[in-house]
């Protein structure tokens, strides 16, 4: 919904307190606190204390024209194949860190705009909901954010985002009879999209019933669409060129923050499947953003990501950041075949991935390639938001109105369904 984060303000005129849900407010036992949120805790840290009043309120957090996927492939369908009859491993010449890679692990926001911007709005938010939204108890897609933190693209589009590798390595396991070499070729595309789609720029939240429709130019579909309110989620289908495999699966994404962290968490599950009738089934790890107040704004996946391939006993279980005198977005894992082991993945997130010392991905010889999304869409496409179209025009004050009356919209229509619900039950 595009409520990913919804409105609580204690400093509220009539009109917007009028729209305060108490819903908002739910908390559940999941708790995600760092070591480091702990120690500010025991010391008395005031986060808002660390953060300069230095936010242009009509002013958005990134240039719409830098988002558009600058540097992609933007080829033809036959290029497209060329490149995936081509495809050939890598050098396996050294341990390669993107220049962003934080010392520690992760990656750093090299953007001071959008540093600045997300703290001043983050303080913002403190000092309207108070400190609880620290605390690590309250789920954060259940505030609204103002839209001026915001990017012109909903999650709809973030979430098929992680697709834009799979022309090349999931077409090359369309290749391969081989269930092995398939199983490493997913791995492969799944890890390696984390380099591109770990962001440091929120988007925003699809509305309920909100769809995208999308392709590739080597003729991969792509479709996603808004199942749920709360929890939000979000389901995606994909086809592959001549329907050679089909990706689908689902977001579920909630948020918790610390003093001076953020951790995303998606409960979603996904699925490739072959036409010989082979099928992955994987998840997601979570993501932990660290100095969201003060130091070093950074991110990082974390805890672990499953594949199974269950008909034919592959399985690898890959827990980042467990690796001994490595930083922690390195990861390393056997794949094991009915409980036997039959190769090794080793690398790290922003830098390379090697199989039994066969290096499948190198960040600075792999291009991810143009998404294009379809220019006859249905009337509940993402790119029809009001809220949206403003923001990407520039209009923050405009954006933030839309923004808020969508907002208003779903609250009022899921009222009704509740209502609705009632009744029915009162019926029986």
């Amino acid at each position: 919904m595009l409520s990913w984060f919804k409105k609580k303000k204690p400093e509220t005129t009539q009109q917007q307190s009028e729209e305060k849900d108490e819903s908002d407010f739910v908390e559940d036992e999941t708790q995600v606190v760092t070591n480091e949120d702990k120690e500010l805790e025991e010391k008395g840290f005031d986060p808002i204390t660390q953060v300069q009043e230095q936010d242009k309120e009509n002013e958005g957090i990134a240039d719409p024209d830098k988002l558009e996927y600058v540097g992609y492939h933007d080829i033809s369908g036959d290029e497209m194949l060329q490149l995936v009859l081509n495809f050939k491993n890598y050098p396996n010449d050294e341990e390669i860190r993107h220049v962003e890679g934080y010392e520690k692990g992760g990656r750093i926001c090299a953007d001071k705009k959008v540093v600045s911007k997300a703290r001043s709005v983050g303080k913002e938010m403190v000092k309207q909901i108070g400190k609880k939204i620290l605390s690590g108890s309250l789920n954060l897609t259940k505030v609204s954010f103002p839209i001026r933190v915001m990017i012109p693209k909903t999650a709809l589009e973030t979430a098929v985002h992680g697709t834009s590798i799979f022309p090349l390595y999931i077409t090359k396991a369309t290749m391969t009879p081989d269930f092995l070499e398939r199983f490493k070729l997913v791995i492969t595309a799944t890890l390696s999209s984390f380099f591109w789609t770990n962001t440091f720029l929120k988007p925003l939240n699809p509305i309920l019933g909100e769809t995208l429709q999308a392709s590739y130019n080597d003729g991969t579909q792509v479709y996603c669409e808004q199942i749920m309110h709360h929890p939000p989620v979000s389901y995606f289908l994909v086809y592959g060129p001549n329907k050679k495999y089909k990706y689908y699966g689902y977001y579920l994404v909630e948020g918790r923050a610390g003093l001076n962290s953020v951790t995303i968490i998606n409960k979603g599950k996904r699925s490739i499947e072959f036409t010989d009738g082979q099928k992955i089934d994987f998840d997601f790890p979570n993501e932990l953003y660290s100095g969201t107040f003060f130091g070093q704004l950074r991110q990082e996946s974390i805890n672990k990501i499953t594949f199974q391939d269950k008909a034919n006993g592959l399985s690898c279980i890959i827990d980042i950041g467990k690796v001994k005198k490595k930083t922690s977005d390195f990861f390393q894992a056997d794949i094991t075949c009915k409980g036997q082991k039959v190769s090794q993945v080793y690398g790290t997130y922003i830098g390379f991935i090697n199989f039994d010392n066969v290096r499948y991905w190198d960040y600075r010889y792999v291009v991810p390639f143009k998404i294009k999304m379809d220019k006859q869409p249905l009337e509940s496409d993402h790119k029809n938001r009001s809220d949206l179209q403003s923001l990407k025009a520039g209009d923050i004050p405009m954006a933030q109105k839309n923004k808020e009356l969508l907002e208003n919209l779903q609250r009022n229509d899921r009222k009704l369904r509740e209502q609705q619900e009632k009744q029915r039950k009162s019926k029986k």
